[in-house]
């Protein structure tokens, strides 16, 4: 049950000051301001001004006001315990930092959890395992035992999704003080992975792992001026950026440096990439291997004529001459080493990528074709999305944690990462900063991705030529995985 909900006006408030993400809050309604019941005044009532007096400034919502948490919680010492996936090429998927360090990322993670931890009278830390694969089973493990080692967990996406599969995750809607209307919990996600009205898995801005794996296209400036060619910004911008103007671009730059007759790791490449950039060109295109009806049951979604039209291009662009398929190093180093006109990975290589010698911009992925509307961004398999134990011994308390770490990320560790990590000190340029705006505000997410019922991802991510040949042979072990699943969950469908 949800209770202790802020006041919808004051949401709106921090969602209108806030300068960044504003795809997560949505404008103010008249019709959504709360109405008082208090008598109304005429103008012979109201108070006359007293000259040289100002008007008082109104005050601004304190963290009790906006998430709903009764001023004055306090939970005697309690230790809020998160199990977290430390990505050790990415970084900073943590909840928590050891100390100060004078860098404004890692400072502003170190002062919030401080700030909460003496708003709420807890301790909050952390345990991080480097495998991914190992960290499911740790949680579940706890919850197995009842042993309430873990309040909540980040992990990828896959794992985080076989947590709930394995029926040891809470919906968190049954989380007291949890109001998923408000801006800090991404609404892209919410949107997208809901399931019948239950929520298992979330992003949020407690963390930045979600934000870390944000697909984008870096360029080389100087190979793109070496051919001559249009500026990516302006094609993005005029709505132009689509997977046919990407391949032309990529073939006119395609050249054997070398002169051996052949395409290696020392000529020019129009692409560097990697299989999960199939995933993320399907996306792009709007499309997806699962989507919800209008009851909010996941349903296959690729047996449409435009998702084979999409898969079909996908698979021309990903295997043109011009592209080359390598490992994440050798995608960083070709693009440092001046390699390749443009290269496919997360946000987070931004930070790699800034002492790079060569200029290099950023751009959200291609539209399927210019009558496409939007852009698409997928948001990468390694990101971290939260679950919390079905075991959870107070669900009001972990709530109540949980909307407080929220908000309090998004005022500030999201400023610190957004506007002065990723597009101002990471970023080379002003034209990259609206790119990124582009690619955080159109965030995507594929719930057929994330459970990968049938084992479909891998299967898609292999190349295979014919879509239709896929999916004839994992359509119906697909559906049937679902359907399993639904009773796992707690979905239930109208009519069976």
């Amino acid at each position: 049950m949800k209770k202790g909900k802020a006041l919808r006006l004051t949401a709106l408030f921090l969602a209108l000051t806030m300068s960044i993400l504003t795809a997560c809050s949505t404008a103010p309604k008249e019709e959504d301001a709360p109405k008082s019941d208090a008598p109304k005044t005429t103008n012979s009532d109201a108070a006359e001004p007293v000259p040289g007096e100002t008007e008082a400034e109104p005050e601004e919502p304190t963290v009790w006001d906006l998430t709903g948490v009764p001023e004055g919680t306090n939970y005697d010492g309690w230790n809020f315990n998160a199990l977290v996936f430390q990505n050790q090429t990415w970084g900073w998927c943590e909840i928590c930092v050891d100390e100060l360090q004078g860098e404004v990322l890692n400072d502003a993670f170190f002062n919030r959890n401080l700030e909460v931890e003496n708003l709420l009278g807890i301790k909050i830390t952390q345990d991080a395992i480097s495998d991914p694969w190992s960290e499911p089973q740790a949680f579940n493990t706890s919850v197995t035992s009842g042993d309430g080692a873990y309040a909540a967990a980040w992990m990828r996406q896959e794992q985080s999704a076989s947590c709930a599969m394995n029926a040891m995750c809470l919906d968190l809607n049954e989380l007291g003080y949890i109001d998923l209307t408000h801006p800090w919990w991404d609404s892209h996600s919410i949107e997208d992975t809901t399931m019948a009205g239950k929520n298992y898995l979330i992003a949020s801005d407690i963390s930045i792992a979600d934000k870390e794996a944000i697909w984008v296209i870096y360029f080389d400036k100087q190979n793109l001026a070496n051919a001559q060619l249009e500026s990516p910004y302006e094609i993005v911008e005029s709505g132009r950026w689509t997977q046919d103007k990407m391949l032309e671009m990529m073939e006119t730059v395609r050249q054997d440096l070398d002169g051996d007759g052949q395409m290696g790791r020392t000529d020019l490449w129009g692409l560097l990439t990697h299989p999960e950039n199939f995933a993320a060109s399907w996306m792009a295109a709007g499309e997806r291997i699962v989507s919800t009806d209008q009851n909010g049951i996941p349903q296959a979604a690729f047996e449409t004529e435009r998702f084979v039209d999409v898969w079909d291009k996908t698979i021309r662009l990903m295997k043109a001459d011009s592209c080359y398929y390598e490992s994440i190093s050798f995608i960083s180093s070709g693009l440092r080493d001046g390699y390749t006109l443009f290269a496919t990975e997360v946000i987070a290589f931004l930070r790699a990528y800034r002492d790079n010698e060569r200029d290099f911009g950023v751009i959200p992925m291609p539209k399927y074709d210019e009558t496409q509307e939007n852009y698409h961004t997928y948001v990468a398999a390694g990101s971290g999305l939260m679950i919390v134990p079905k075991t959870t011994d107070d669900a009001d308390r972990l709530g109540a944690v949980l909307e407080v770490l929220g908000q309090t990320g998004r005022e500030q560790i999201l400023p610190a990462y957004f506007d002065v990590s990723i597009k101002t000190r990471d970023s080379r340029d002003e034209e990259s900063g609206k790119m990124l705006d582009i690619c955080f505000t159109t965030r995507c997410y594929d719930i057929g991705m994330i459970f990968d019922w049938g084992g479909i991802v891998s299967t898609l991510e292999g190349g295979i030529d014919s879509c239709t040949r896929v999916f004839s042979a994992k359509g119906k072990f697909m559906k049937t995985s679902m359907k399993k699943a639904f009773e796992v969950l707690g979905i239930e469908v109208p009519g069976e």
